[in-house]
């Protein structure tokens, strides 16, 4: 055959050997994959993937995340060590909105705190077909489809050493109104597994197949698989060591959808004073408000200034006594510090530094009532607890600034696992170039 005609004889090849052996890719005149299919046939191939992805994550809000990468993994825990973490559909791919956040008060729309370790148990699913793998695993069906339709299995195994929760139950839409990076957002992740997994593939079948080509002789082909490693995030033999440091990796979501309207918390309230039978449950509203109070320093504790400051105020609504609470800490009797103290601190760590630095110099000076302390001794017992409590993106001052970046450097030090934070000069310092630690 003559150079023409074999040319003319590769488009032909190129339509019927796949069919013949059973390859989803057959190499014609390069090693790359095969073009796209153009024109009608193309559409409603790309419509049907379409389809397939909506309908797969319709419910889906435990999504595995196997599918990403160490920079994903990496990009993912960071943001999670500060901000809750926002999401968008888009088609089968799960899009962190990384600027979803406030960068002056961390933790402001929740923080997922300190994750809970548990026994965990090893276990694992098979995906044969499609159907399958998009009803399973439908973040990384777009990428791993070739792999079934080539007739691979794919296999997942995975351990749960542990989950890291939000402390916000719901957000609404009105929590993130006004905020650009939060415009496309349509879900948050209400908490994440922690753990490793191992992602393989193995031929569900394999053979010979031979047939004549439009006249040009015998074709043969034969298709062999191997088992084969596709992914993996850290190592499952770390499971089930004591420590468990390389089985500390996010593999799975659990997704909540943005609520519509506004956050019944930071609601204007109705008019005329709370009744009790209005709390709920028979409850008085000095129940009422404690309850509040105890799951507001729950969320300070966790980081979430604003969600505390969101309950510590609608208990103020509830119990108008607790305005006059300026009472002190007692370590003898497990007290903790009184209310309005409280709210100072709570203030401070949403992101309202200096009004919050303000209100505790307020308590300070009320407990004062021997008038002991100096104006400027009020100043400086107040600066150095919002150089404890603020972020260093509030700084005002470059000795602020370097006090608070150089503690959470510290913070983000001793975080097992955890990326450490850079640390550059106060916009007010001198010089313009930065460090990194």
């Amino acid at each position: 055959m003559n150079t023409s005609a074999r040319s003319r004889s590769l488009p032909l090849l190129c339509l019927v050997l796949p069919a013949l052996l059973g390859a989803s890719q057959v190499a014609c005149g390069g090693t790359g994959p095969a073009p796209t299919m153009q024109g009608r046939a193309g559409m409603l191939s790309q419509t049907a993937v379409a389809q397939k992805c909506e309908e797969a994550k319709k419910g889906h809000d435990r999504p595995f995340v196997v599918e990403w990468d160490a920079t994903d993994l990496a990009s993912f825990e960071a943001k999670a060590a500060r901000d809750t973490i926002f999401v968008k559909y888009e088609g089968c791919k799960l899009v962190v909105l990384d600027r979803c956040s406030d960068p002056n008060a961390g933790g402001k729309l929740g923080a997922y705190g300190s994750p809970q370790f548990t026994s965990g148990t090893l276990q694992g699913f098979e995906m044969k077909n499609e159907g399958e793998l998009y009803a399973k695993l439908p973040l990384g069906a777009a990428s791993l489809s070739g792999r079934v339709q080539a007739g691979e299995s794919l296999k997942l195994k995975y351990f749960v050493s542990g989950v890291a929760q939000n402390t916000r139950d719901s957000i609404y839409a009105s929590d993130v109104k006004g905020n650009a990076g939060c415009a496309e957002a349509t879900h948050f992740v209400y908490a994440y597994n922690l753990g490793a997994f191992e992602l393989g593939s193995a031929a569900s079948s394999s053979g010979e197949a031979e047939g004549s080509v439009a006249g040009l002789g015998s074709a043969g082909g034969k298709r062999s698989h191997e088992e084969s490693a596709v992914s993996s995030g850290g190592k499952l033999t770390s499971c089930e060591t004591q420590d468990q440091r390389a089985c500390r990796v996010p593999i799975r979501l659990a997704l909540r959808e943005i609520s519509k309207g506004e956050n019944p918390i930071t609601a204007a309230p109705a008019a005329g004073a709370p009744t009790p039978a209005a709390v709920g449950g028979g409850a008085t509203i000095e129940a009422a408000a404690l309850a509040l109070l105890v799951e507001a320093r729950h969320k300070y504790e966790q980081g979430d200034g604003q969600g505390a400051l969101n309950l510590a105020d609608k208990a103020m609504g509830l119990d108008a006594r607790l305005k006059n609470d300026y009472s002190e800490a007692n370590d003898a009797t497990n007290k903790p510090e009184g209310f309005m103290e409280f709210h100072a601190l709570a203030t401070m760590k949403s992101g309202k530094c200096d009004d919050g630095k303000r209100d505790y110099r307020a308590v300070l000076a009320t407990r004062d009532r021997k008038h002991e302390l100096t104006d400027s001794k009020l100043d400086h017992l107040a600066a150095t607890m919002a150089n404890e409590v603020c972020s260093a993106a509030t700084a005002t001052t470059p000795y602020d600034y370097i006090i608070r970046a150089r503690k959470e450097l510290k913070l983000a030090a001793a975080a097992k696992d955890g990326p450490r934070r850079r640390l550059g000069r106060h916009p007010n310092s001198l010089g313009s170039d930065s460090g990194q630690s």
